[in-house]
């Protein structure tokens, strides 16, 4: 299947938000996170001739920013503890965690229990709720069967659960600006 070059700008513009989303939520950093959607494009665009059916596109996409982000933790990237305040001011923007209203403690008790799943029950469980993939795409990013994913969905949900109903110390971190070079 030949995709033309305007389809792949349609869907980088469509897709560009998603994938940054993911990969700041994997990273921690907004450059990395930069990087990492930038990578996965530009393998995207090598490899366009391999996507079987231009319905899964949100599914192959997510599948290789998951290869590249594997490959970036090769190198020795790892994720890193993120500011409260640049997570606030994310969370509303790309990773769609906060609702309005929502008290900042209860959002980061949410993130802590997230960072506390093994990547296995957290990534579906993010792709699935901050995402907004579907069972079917979530199978086709991470390369499992379907009821492989229903079955890591519940049992994240079930983790996560157990984990927000247990008493944890809430761990934030300051950004510090320096100010007239101070």
């Amino acid at each position: 299947m030949q995709i033309s070059d305007h389809t792949f700008d349609d869907w980088v513009r469509h897709y560009q938000r998603l994938l940054f989303g993911i990969a700041y939520w994997w990273t921690g950093s907004r450059t990395d996170a930069e990087e990492l959607t930038q990578e996965a494009f530009f393998q995207a665009y090598r490899s366009r001739s391999s996507l079987r059916e231009i319905e899964a596109v949100k599914g192959w996409l997510v599948s290789i920013l998951r290869h590249c982000y594997a490959q970036m933790h090769r190198k020795g990237h790892s994720r890193m503890e993120i500011p409260l305040d640049e997570v606030m001011e994310k969370s509303g923007e790309t990773i769609g965690l906060r609702s309005a209203g929502a008290d900042p403690n209860e959002f980061l008790a949410l993130h802590q229990a997230l960072g506390r799943l093994d990547e296995r029950h957290r990534l579906p469980l993010v792709l699935f709720y901050f995402q907004e993939l579907s069972y079917r795409e979530i199978a086709e990013a991470l390369e499992l069967p379907l009821g492989t994913v229903m079955s890591r969905l519940s049992r994240a949900r079930q983790l996560l659960h157990e984990s927000l109903t247990q008493p944890v110390e809430l761990t934030v971190t300051k950004k510090t600006r320096k100010v007239n070079g101070v």
